[in-house]
């Protein structure tokens, strides 16, 4: 069970130092022959149909923040490595309850499959406060 907690910490550990690591070693923008003004807003344009929209976990991180002290606030990289968090967490899970799904022959994932999967990830007191407020949430919305 330590080895299980270890690997996970580790894990967790890694991909924040590789984050930051990227943080830091920005890499040096070329130059180039500055485009028209025209052809500028052109592309500009054109770029902007395309563009996915940025998703990240910063408004309810910053909510979750404000909840507890008013006062506090997070930089922008502070940030930037919580966001990899949580989509480290995420990911975590999501794949793990696809699993269990897959193990159970089953085609739905339903909210026994999501509290088995933050069970075996998380560790055992954070995975208690994980139930606690999951259970909230789904009786909550459940009415």
């Amino acid at each position: 069970f330590l080895y299980f907690i270890a690997t996970h910490f580790t894990t967790a550990i890694t991909h924040i130092l590789s984050l930051l690591t990227l943080l830091y070693h920005k890499q040096p923008l070329h130059t180039m022959a500055t485009p028209t003004a025209a052809a500028t807003s052109q592309r500009a344009k054109a770029h902007q149909s395309h563009r996915r929209p940025h998703r990240s976990w910063n408004v309810y991180v910053n909510r979750s923040l404000k909840s507890i002290n008013n006062q506090m606030s997070m930089s922008s990289r502070t940030m930037c490595i919580f966001n990899g968090f949580v989509n480290d967490m995420f990911e975590r899970i999501a794949t793990e309850a696809a699993t269990l799904v897959r193990v159970n022959k089953r085609r739905t994932l339903g909210a026994r499959e999501l509290q088995t999967a933050v069970r075996i990830v998380l560790p055992a007191e954070l995975a208690k406060h994980a139930m606690a407020e999951g259970t909230k949430a789904v009786s909550a919305s459940a009415h």
